[in-house]
């Protein structure tokens, strides 16, 4: 169990985010045993933490995303709207080819 102060937010979501990866690793390495098909890129709800959400997704590069919101009323199909819209920003970004790979999106 941790523990953190408000002076750590930060903290907090770099911990909650490390151990989602680990929930991800653990669904993508099991798919009969823990949740969505392989092919299905939107992982779902990885877990719910104290007052967060943590969501994943998966693309078919293995680049990985994951979502984590204070909002606990949240659908799973805006969710994965939403990661949908994401992923096609992010490869927009990464298919300009001004972008340098490694580097900052902004």
């Amino acid at each position: 169990i941790q523990s953190f102060t408000e002076a750590d937010d930060a903290l907090k979501l770099h911990h909650i985010v490390h151990c989602s990866l680990d929930v991800v690793d653990e669904r993508v390495n099991n798919p009969k045993k823990s949740g969505p098909m392989l092919n299905e890129t939107f992982l779902g709800l990885l877990y719910p933490i104290e007052n967060y959400k943590v969501y994943g997704y998966l693309t078919n590069t293995k680049v990985k995303f994951i979502l984590v919101t204070t909002d606990l009323d949240v659908k799973d199909a805006d969710v994965r709207n939403f990661f949908r819209r994401f992923h096609s920003a992010y490869v927009d970004a990464v298919s300009n080819p001004f972008h340098v790979p490694g580097k900052k999106i902004t």
